[in-house]
Protein backbone atom coordinates (compact mmCIF):
# COMPACT_ATOMS: atom_id res chain seq x y z
CA UNK A 1 0.00 0.00 0.00
CA UNK A 2 2.20 3.69 -0.79
CA UNK A 3 1.52 5.97 1.08
CA UNK A 4 2.94 9.22 0.18
CA UNK A 5 3.35 11.79 2.98
CA UNK A 6 5.55 14.39 0.95
CA UNK A 7 2.63 17.06 0.20
CA UNK A 8 -1.09 17.36 1.03
CA UNK A 9 -1.59 16.15 -2.52
CA UNK A 10 -1.48 12.33 -1.07
CA UNK A 11 -5.78 11.75 -0.34
CA UNK A 12 -6.26 8.63 -1.98
CA UNK A 13 -5.88 5.07 -2.00
CA UNK A 14 -3.86 3.10 -3.86
CA UNK A 15 -6.58 1.74 -6.30
CA UNK A 16 -6.56 5.12 -7.00
CA UNK A 17 -10.16 6.13 -5.49
CA UNK A 18 -10.06 8.78 -2.97
CA UNK A 19 -9.99 8.03 0.90
CA UNK A 20 -11.88 11.11 1.56
CA UNK A 21 -15.93 10.75 0.07
CA UNK A 22 -16.49 13.14 -2.51
CA UNK A 23 -19.42 15.55 -2.03
CA UNK A 24 -21.78 14.50 -4.64
CA UNK A 25 -22.81 18.02 -5.90
CA UNK A 26 -18.70 18.49 -6.79
CA UNK A 27 -17.88 18.26 -10.20
CA UNK A 28 -14.68 16.52 -11.50
CA UNK A 29 -12.78 18.25 -13.60
CA UNK A 30 -10.98 16.12 -16.73
CA UNK A 31 -7.65 16.28 -17.33
CA UNK A 32 -6.93 15.42 -20.56
CA UNK A 33 -3.49 15.02 -21.76
CA UNK A 34 -2.59 15.63 -25.46
CA UNK A 35 0.48 16.00 -27.48
CA UNK A 36 2.55 13.60 -30.27
CA UNK A 37 4.14 10.36 -29.81
CA UNK A 38 7.09 10.64 -27.65
CA UNK A 39 6.55 13.58 -25.46
CA UNK A 40 5.71 12.08 -22.27
CA UNK A 41 1.37 12.28 -21.93
CA UNK A 42 1.42 8.63 -20.07
CA UNK A 43 4.46 9.36 -17.77
CA UNK A 44 2.99 13.27 -17.11
CA UNK A 45 -0.64 11.46 -15.85
CA UNK A 46 1.27 8.81 -14.14
CA UNK A 47 3.62 11.51 -12.13
CA UNK A 48 -0.25 13.69 -11.69
CA UNK A 49 -1.60 10.34 -10.08
CA UNK A 50 1.53 9.89 -8.50
CA UNK A 51 1.37 5.90 -9.40
CA UNK A 52 1.77 4.12 -12.65
CA UNK A 53 -1.76 3.78 -14.23
CA UNK A 54 -0.39 4.23 -17.72
CA UNK A 55 2.04 2.14 -19.58
CA UNK A 56 4.64 4.87 -20.53
CA UNK A 57 8.01 3.39 -21.93
CA UNK A 58 10.58 5.38 -24.42
CA UNK A 59 9.73 4.88 -28.26
CA UNK A 60 9.42 6.18 -31.53
CA UNK A 61 6.22 4.17 -32.13
CA UNK A 62 3.32 5.05 -30.29
CA UNK A 63 2.88 3.33 -26.82
CA UNK A 64 -0.71 4.66 -26.34
CA UNK A 65 -3.49 3.40 -28.33
CA UNK A 66 -6.70 4.34 -27.15
CA UNK A 67 -7.65 7.33 -24.43
CA UNK A 68 -7.55 5.96 -20.91
CA UNK A 69 -9.02 7.59 -17.60
CA UNK A 70 -8.43 7.72 -13.98
CA UNK A 71 -10.37 8.91 -11.52
CA UNK A 72 -8.79 10.57 -8.26
CA UNK A 73 -8.20 13.67 -6.24
CA UNK A 74 -5.25 15.75 -6.41
CA UNK A 75 -4.47 18.50 -3.71
CA UNK A 76 -8.15 18.36 -2.98
CA UNK A 77 -9.86 18.73 -6.30
CA UNK A 78 -11.28 15.43 -7.89
CA UNK A 79 -9.93 14.77 -11.25
CA UNK A 80 -10.28 12.94 -14.17
CA UNK A 81 -6.66 12.18 -15.97
CA UNK A 82 -7.44 10.81 -19.18
CA UNK A 83 -4.54 9.51 -21.60
CA UNK A 84 -4.69 9.79 -25.04
CA UNK A 85 -3.07 8.68 -28.40
CA UNK A 86 -1.44 11.10 -30.72
CA UNK A 87 -4.21 12.58 -32.47
CA UNK A 88 -1.62 15.27 -34.19
CA UNK A 89 -0.38 12.14 -36.23
CA UNK A 90 -0.87 12.50 -39.88
CA UNK A 91 -0.46 9.12 -40.36
CA UNK A 92 -3.11 8.90 -39.14
CA UNK A 93 -6.52 8.82 -40.67
CA UNK A 94 -9.53 11.67 -39.81
CA UNK A 95 -12.03 8.51 -38.77
CA UNK A 96 -9.58 7.43 -36.61
CA UNK A 97 -8.79 10.89 -34.88
CA UNK A 98 -12.58 11.94 -34.62
CA UNK A 99 -12.90 8.03 -33.03
CA UNK A 100 -10.15 9.10 -30.36
CA UNK A 101 -11.92 12.48 -29.80
CA UNK A 102 -15.09 11.24 -29.05
CA UNK A 103 -13.90 8.17 -26.93
CA UNK A 104 -12.04 11.06 -24.90
CA UNK A 105 -15.08 13.32 -25.07
CA UNK A 106 -16.81 10.15 -23.60
CA UNK A 107 -14.65 9.54 -21.15
CA UNK A 108 -15.34 13.65 -19.88
CA UNK A 109 -18.59 12.51 -18.96
CA UNK A 110 -19.79 16.38 -20.05
CA UNK A 111 -17.72 17.43 -16.97
CA UNK A 112 -15.33 20.81 -17.24
CA UNK A 113 -12.30 19.76 -19.49
CA UNK A 114 -9.00 20.96 -18.99
CA UNK A 115 -6.80 20.36 -22.41
CA UNK A 116 -2.68 19.57 -20.96
CA UNK A 117 -1.03 20.28 -24.37
CA UNK A 118 1.99 17.75 -23.74
CA UNK A 119 5.62 19.06 -25.30
CA UNK A 120 9.25 18.07 -24.54
CA UNK A 121 11.16 20.92 -23.33
CA UNK A 122 13.66 22.03 -25.81
CA UNK A 123 12.51 19.53 -28.66
CA UNK A 124 10.06 21.87 -30.84
CA UNK A 125 8.81 19.33 -33.91
CA UNK A 126 8.01 20.78 -37.18
CA UNK A 127 4.68 18.83 -36.30
CA UNK A 128 3.94 21.05 -33.35
CA UNK A 129 4.08 24.03 -35.61
CA UNK A 130 0.64 24.48 -36.31
CA UNK A 131 -0.10 22.03 -32.91
CA UNK A 132 -3.15 24.64 -31.83
CA UNK A 133 -5.04 24.30 -35.62
CA UNK A 134 -5.20 20.95 -35.64
CA UNK A 135 -6.52 20.84 -31.84
CA UNK A 136 -8.96 23.23 -32.82
CA UNK A 137 -10.40 21.41 -35.59
CA UNK A 138 -10.09 18.11 -33.77
CA UNK A 139 -11.97 19.76 -30.45
CA UNK A 140 -13.30 22.39 -31.19
CA UNK A 141 -12.84 26.33 -31.62
CA UNK A 142 -11.89 28.31 -28.30
CA UNK A 143 -9.73 24.84 -27.04
CA UNK A 144 -7.27 27.02 -26.35
CA UNK A 145 -9.17 28.60 -23.92
CA UNK A 146 -9.05 25.70 -21.48
CA UNK A 147 -5.49 24.61 -22.38
CA UNK A 148 -2.42 24.60 -20.38
CA UNK A 149 1.03 24.09 -21.95
CA UNK A 150 2.80 21.19 -20.07
CA UNK A 151 6.60 20.89 -21.06
CA UNK A 152 8.59 17.58 -19.94
CA UNK A 153 12.12 17.12 -19.11
CA UNK A 154 12.45 19.61 -16.79
CA UNK A 155 15.65 18.37 -15.90
CA UNK A 156 16.72 19.50 -18.89
CA UNK A 157 16.76 23.26 -18.44
CA UNK A 158 18.18 22.52 -15.12
CA UNK A 159 21.11 20.88 -16.39
CA UNK A 160 21.46 23.99 -18.58
CA UNK A 161 20.59 26.10 -15.12
CA UNK A 162 17.72 28.08 -16.77
CA UNK A 163 14.31 28.31 -15.59
CA UNK A 164 11.14 28.19 -17.27
CA UNK A 165 10.99 31.94 -17.91
CA UNK A 166 14.42 31.51 -19.56
CA UNK A 167 13.36 29.12 -21.61
CA UNK A 168 10.15 30.90 -22.82
CA UNK A 169 12.09 34.02 -22.81
CA UNK A 170 14.45 32.72 -25.71
CA UNK A 171 12.19 30.01 -27.33
CA UNK A 172 11.23 30.71 -31.17
CA UNK A 173 8.31 32.57 -32.42
CA UNK A 174 5.87 29.72 -33.35
CA UNK A 175 6.23 27.95 -30.00
CA UNK A 176 5.90 31.69 -28.55
CA UNK A 177 2.89 31.89 -30.53
CA UNK A 178 1.16 28.77 -29.30
CA UNK A 179 2.12 29.84 -25.38
CA UNK A 180 0.64 33.66 -25.95
CA UNK A 181 -2.54 31.89 -27.64
CA UNK A 182 -2.96 29.97 -24.37
CA UNK A 183 -2.79 33.08 -22.25
CA UNK A 184 1.11 31.83 -21.62
CA UNK A 185 -0.15 29.06 -18.92
CA UNK A 186 2.99 27.14 -18.78
CA UNK A 187 3.74 24.68 -16.26
CA UNK A 188 7.40 22.71 -15.99
CA UNK A 189 7.02 18.88 -15.92
CA UNK A 190 9.81 16.65 -14.29
CA UNK A 191 8.38 13.06 -14.77
CA UNK A 192 11.11 11.64 -12.72
CA UNK A 193 10.77 13.35 -9.96
CA UNK A 194 7.97 12.89 -7.87
CA UNK A 195 8.45 15.12 -4.62
CA UNK A 196 8.55 18.46 -6.39
CA UNK A 197 5.96 20.72 -5.70
CA UNK A 198 4.85 20.68 -10.12
CA UNK A 199 1.47 18.78 -9.66
CA UNK A 200 0.39 21.47 -7.41
CA UNK A 201 1.25 24.50 -9.52
CA UNK A 202 -0.17 22.30 -12.05
CA UNK A 203 -3.39 22.31 -9.95
CA UNK A 204 -3.34 25.64 -8.97
CA UNK A 205 -3.22 27.03 -12.96
CA UNK A 206 -6.54 24.39 -13.51
CA UNK A 207 -8.28 25.92 -11.01
CA UNK A 208 -7.56 29.64 -11.98
CA UNK A 209 -8.70 28.17 -15.17
CA UNK A 210 -11.66 26.89 -13.73
CA UNK A 211 -12.62 29.83 -11.84
CA UNK A 212 -11.98 32.34 -14.78
CA UNK A 213 -14.57 29.45 -16.82
CA UNK A 214 -17.17 29.80 -14.11
CA UNK A 215 -17.01 34.01 -13.59
CA UNK A 216 -17.43 34.19 -17.78
CA UNK A 217 -20.20 31.43 -17.70
CA UNK A 218 -22.21 34.07 -15.25
CA UNK A 219 -21.35 37.09 -17.82
CA UNK A 220 -23.15 35.11 -21.27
Amino acid sequence: HHHFTSTNCDSFTSDGRPSKAFKTEEERVNLVLLGMTGTGKSATGNTILRDKHFTSRPSSNPVTTECKAVGSEICGTAVRVIDTPDIFDDEISDEVRREHVKRCKDLCQSEPCVYLLVMQVGRFTDGERDIMTKLERAVGEGVHKQTIILFTCGEELQRAEMTLEDFLDSCQPDLKRIIEKCNNRCVLFENRDTDSDQVETLMQKNNMLMSLKQSENQHY
